[in-house]
């Protein structure tokens, strides 16, 4: 696990946590899936910094034991975009890292990180390349082919959660269709269940409304939704009506 950067965008200075896995190893996206440890990127230490944007490329589902995770395996960047209070400084950034890995059991760990930028960015092609490469990977605004079209509210029965049933609209392609919900910090949502769908373009999923906090409610609440296509991905937060 590493600090890298390389070029810059609209000012900004590239840069990216890289982390390489072995065989059989896994780490998670922000947001988990059925278990596991978030990653958390605390940039407080760094100088020269005005700001800082954490990116999240588009993560997989992946099989651990009885659950699915949301993650990565092999390689990932988590790419960083780095706005220096000084362009005529070098930037230090200074991070630490607290992640969960997993293989056949999950375990946590936490490094302290750190890289010096020279005045106006560093210049290195190769992994600039590499911090595109996942970039490229990172969920865009949503577009009128590709989106939420749809949310409806159906009540539990019997004492079971409420659950919304989420109408969407993805281009044709070959790539994997899902859906991932992130609520606020203190819900604990289940991954969506993908439903049957006469085109595959106007596909369903189900999301039931269990890990709320007592008392939490739904009307008024907003959610992050990322919808994916194969390596494309697109972003919405939408506030709940109900």
């Amino acid at each position: 696990m590493r600090l890298i950067a390389g070029g810059t965008s609209d000012g900004r200075y590239k840069a990216g946590l890289e982390i390489v896995l072995d065989e059989g190893w896994k780490t998670y996206w922000k947001i988990p899936g059925d278990s596991g440890i978030p990653p958390v990127l605390d940039g407080a230490a760094s100088g020269n910094v005005a700001d800082m944007d954490i990116l999240w490329p588009v993560p997989s589902r992946i099989k651990v034991g009885q659950s699915e995770i949301l993650g990565f395996k092999h390689a990932i960047i988590f790419p960083i975009l780095v706005t220096p209070k000084a362009k005529d400084q070098p930037t230090r950034l200074a991070i630490n890292v607290q992640l969960g890995l997993c293989s056949d059991l999950c375990v946590p760990m936490a490094a302290d990180l750190s890289l010096d930028i020279p005045a106006g960015g560093s210049r290195a092609p190769g992994v600039e390349l590499l911090i595109d490469r996942d970039m490229a990977l990172v969920p865009v605004a949503a577009s009128d082919g590709f989106k939420i079209t749809n949310i409806s509210h159906d009540k539990g029965q019997d004492g079971k959660p409420d659950r919304l049933v989420i109408a969407t609209r993805i281009p044709d392609g070959y790539g994997e269709k899902d859906l991932f919900v992130e609520g606020p910090k203190d819900w604990l949502l289940p991954l969506t269940v993908k439903q049957q769908s006469a085109k595959a373009s106007d596909q369903q999923f189900a999301l039931t409304l269990d890990g709320l906090p007592e008392g939490g409610q739904s009307k008024g609440t907003d959610l992050r939704f990322t919808l994916t296509n194969g390596e494309e991905a697109v972003e919405q937060v939408i506030t709940l009506q109900k």
